[in-house]
């Protein structure tokens, strides 16, 4: 079976994945600034009366980091598909963790018709305030996070467990969940 051909804007995607994860600061920021219209409409899917829409989007932002982290050209799912799956794994989790259920409930979630095929219609106003929103969460991270906390967070963001993440820094997991809660409560200002 032949494999589909990918459009320039899937190629152009996927060489902004890239370079992020090499560490490119402008190819990472693009690509959150892409990529939040579809955090939002994610995040949006959901409701809860333990995490507010803010800690919704920031657990989709989360995702989306993960995402960006983890995602491998060259296979079946494109960034954007394979960028939902995680944002959307993400919420569902922090939703499951907050109920302590194991499942997320059916009343946690609001009708939401999926609109995934179509280019997100923004204006050059509303994209340029998307950059500097990226910009500002990025900043945050840089300057506002002492160097544990960004080590526990990019641990935690690569997917390591609490456990993982304190056999790898030399702590207890206790000291890791702190940092992550610090980490949320600094970023969420």
């Amino acid at each position: 079976m032949a494999e589909p051909t990918k459009t320039a804007s899937e190629h152009a995607t996927e060489a902004l994945v890239l370079a992020a994860q090499k560490g490119d600061h402008a190819a990472f920021s693009r690509l959150i600034a892409d990529m939040l219209p579809l955090v939002r409409r994610q995040s949006a899917k959901y409701k809860s009366i333990l995490l507010d829409s803010d800690d919704l989007l920031q657990e989709g932002l989360l995702g989306l980091m993960t995402a960006v982290r983890t995602y491998r050209p060259g296979g079946e799912a494109s960034f954007p598909t394979y960028a939902r799956v995680c944002v959307n794994n993400r919420i569902r989790s922090a939703l499951r963790k907050v109920s302590g259920a194991k499942r997320v409930p059916e009343n946690e979630l609001v009708p939401w018709e999926d609109n995934l095929g179509a280019a997100p219609s923004l204006s050059l106003e509303e994209m340029q305030d998307l950059r500097e929103e990226c910009k500002q969460i990025l900043d945050a991270i840089e300057t506002g996070l002492s160097a544990t906390e960004k080590s526990v967070l990019k641990l935690f963001l690569s997917g390591l467990s609490y456990c993982e993440i304190a056999e790898k820094i030399g702590s207890s997991p206790k000291s890791v969940d702190n940092a992550l809660q610090r980490v949320r409560h600094k970023l969420k200002k």
